[in-house]
């Protein structure tokens, strides 16, 4: 993390009833994106969150809130991480820029050059960067996956080489809900010299390079009382709470047989992704929904690539790429899983008309289920991490997110 230069520390702000309190700390100028944090964790919309944003290599914002638990007796403290769901997914894309910026393999290079089994049921063509835009087709598996066996990455790779595409490649995209980060770890496993997967390169060559409290597979030596627990919503939330997700999904993701159902529901069927809070999950490193980061982590890592990806040895041609982003899918934006419009590139999302969650068209990022954001803008020097350990119901722009985000950008508007 950057040194706080600059920085006044917040007093810890909290409620009559003593339901929640915050405290950080804020750069001068931005003190109204403390105002909104504080709002969202006052309001009771809140168990508890965390915020770091860095603009230009310097921290600008950092700030915790309210509760780490349902019993609501801990406080979320300032280095407190959490299950960070499908923002796992940007943590991936960041190991595959590292893998391709080494010449491990490149974007344009077809999947079966490396993993010749992934050729079979007509995905011979797939490239990398296809199979990391989710538009391989791969994201409902019928192999059974449960906590015991999720770990198992041989033999569910098996089954994905084997696994007929749920549309034609390329034609589409969809939310490669968990195969993401079993392709990606296959990938880099198959051309990183040492052999490691996903976890182990992500832990050796990222976060340990940055010093960064993110994990894809949490150690056993890290104090698991740092972990802010996650309080999830039931299938019976989404209709009774109804906000922003899609009907059309809310809908398919209780019909089996569809898509979104045999996407989201493997392993828990109709449990909600709060089950997924558990020790057993924690360990696994599972590189599309697995991983455990703080804001402050998270923020490091996209201050990274916010700074021209140096750090990492990320080449200019592969910021390059992730500037671009990827080709989108011939039929058009519609994910087939999540049935909005939504822009996946090399394991992340980008800004599109519909979701504009940046000021320029260079961000990439990734959201979760549940509310949490985080990206950068190398164009704006913007690096961004948003978490919360109550899911929220919606697609993406969380309100509780949302306002703290516009608030910033706010800020940053009035500086220029």
């Amino acid at each position: 993390m950057q040194p706080l230069n600059r920085l006044r520390q917040l007093e810890g702000q909290q409620s009559a009833d003593s339901d929640a309190s915050t405290g950080g700390y804020i750069a001068l100028g931005f003190e109204p994106v403390a105002h909104a944090f504080q709002a969202s964790i006052l309001s009771g919309a809140m168990l508890g969150a965390a915020c770091t944003i860095m603009h230009r290599g310097e921290t600008v914002v950092d700030l915790h809130g309210g509760w780490k638990d349902r019993s609501r007796k801990h406080l979320w403290s300032s280095d407190d991480i959490a299950l960070v769901y499908s923002l796992t997914k940007g943590l991936t894309g960041i190991a595959a820029a590292v893998a391709v910026s080494r010449g491990l393999f490149a974007y344009d290079e077809p999947v079966a050059d490396i993993w010749p089994e992934f050729a079979a049921q007509g995905k011979a063509a797939v490239t990398v960067g296809e199979a990391l835009s989710e538009q391989a087709g791969l994201a409902a598996i019928d192999y059974k996956l449960t906590l015991d066996n999720i770990g198992d990455e041989a033999a569910i790779c098996a089954a994905i080489a084997h696994q007929k595409p749920n549309w034609t490649p390329g034609d589409h995209s969809g939310n490669h809900a968990y195969t993401l980060g079993w392709i990606a770890s296959e990938l880099i496993h198959r051309r990183d010299p040492e052999r490691r997967r996903l976890p182990q390169f992500f832990a050796e060559e990222i976060a340990a390079t940055l010093d960064a409290d993110v994990f894809v597979g949490l150690p056993d030596s890290f104090d698991r009382n740092r972990i802010a627990r996650i309080e999830g919503f039931g299938m019976q939330d989404l209709f009774i709470h109804h906000t922003t997700m899609p009907w059309p999904l809310t809908f398919e993701m209780c019909l089996p047989g569809t898509l979104a159902f045999r996407t989201l529901n493997n392993p828990l069927i109709l449990q909600g992704p709060g089950a997924l809070d558990c020790e057993a999950f924690w360990r696994v490193g599972q590189g599309a929904a697995g991983g455990m980061a703080s804001a402050r982590g998270l923020a490091a890592l996209y201050n990274a690539f916010a700074e021209g990806g140096e750090t990492l040895g990320i080449t200019p041609e592969v910021m390059d790429s992730l500037a671009q982003g990827h080709r989108p899918p011939r039929k058009g934006l519609k994910d087939q899983v999540l049935t909005a419009d939504m822009y996946y590139s090399y394991g992340f999302e980008k800004p599109f008309p519909k979701w504009e969650y940046a000021r320029t068209r260079s961000a990439f990022g990734s959201f979760a289920v549940g509310g949490s954001l985080a990206f950068c803008d190398p164009d704006d020097g913007v690096a961004y991490a948003w978490i919360t350990n109550k899911l929220g119901t919606g697609k993406w722009d969380d309100p509780r997110e949302k306002l703290v985000r516009e608030a910033f950008y706010a800020c940053l508007e009035s500086r220029s």
